[in-house]
């Protein structure tokens, strides 16, 4: 396990090569600390469900470089999506819509996938130079709180964990708010930073501006 420090010149290239070659990372984010991995690598999505005790019936998301990544991974994408990724990208809105051409242990065999673009200078940095989407999760143990900073990972976590990119302390504790448009109507699957009632004035307004076009 490596350390990566914010005043290293080759902290983003080695975090990306991390991933490359399988590892999982630590990383901040704009509300907790998350653990990665190539969410188009079979074995390292598995190390990361492995790592977390994550049951596999809980499908993992993608945090995003840019939007038209989007494209990579889902389909069938409502107009809403753009609604929402434009008032709420980069930022805490991890955003459920239908799956494409991802393995079926990242959707838990659904055929839904999380997104969402954080708004994270390094983190963003990290997912632009290695081209595309990460698997991300709440860096913790399964059952336990989400790390807002490295020191709070334990030695159990920290010691399975191939690359730690220590970004001092995170916002946290609140994570992103998981809103699942795949379904009519959307439903609010996890409230985080941006409430259910934005959300369902947000949808109000949308569907307001359609009925006036």
């Amino acid at each position: 396990m490596g350390v990566l420090y914010l005043n290293s010149d080759t902290r983003v290239y080695d975090a990306v090569n991390t991933l490359k070659s399988g590892g999982i990372i630590a990383i901040p984010t704009d509300t907790v600390y998350g653990i990665g991995a190539d969410p188009f690598n079979s074995v390292a999505v598995q190390k990361l469900y492995t790592i977390k005790g994550r049951p596999e019936d809980k499908p993992i998301p993608l945090v995003l470089g840019c939007v038209d990544d989007v494209h990579k991974v889902s389909q069938n994408l409502p107009s809403f999506f753009f609604y929402l990724t434009e008032k709420y990208w980069p930022g805490g809105l991890t955003i459920i819509v239908k799956a494409k051409d991802l393995l079926p242990q990242l959707t838990a065999n659904g055929s839904t996938v999380g997104l969402r673009i954080p708004n994270q200078p390094l983190l963003l940095k990290i997912l632009q130079k290695f081209g595309g989407p990460i698997a991300i999760t709440s860096a913790n143990l399964s059952g336990q709180p989400a790390a807002t900073s490295p020191q709070e990972f334990g030695d159990e976590l920290s010691a399975k964990l191939d690359y730690i990119v220590d970004g001092g302390q995170t916002p946290g504790p609140i994570p992103s708010t998981v809103y699942d448009i795949s379904v009519s109507p959307p439903q609010v699957r996890r409230e985080g930073v941006i409430s259910t009632e934005t959300l369902h004035k947000e949808l109000m307004c949308f569907n307001k501006h359609l009925k006036k076009s």
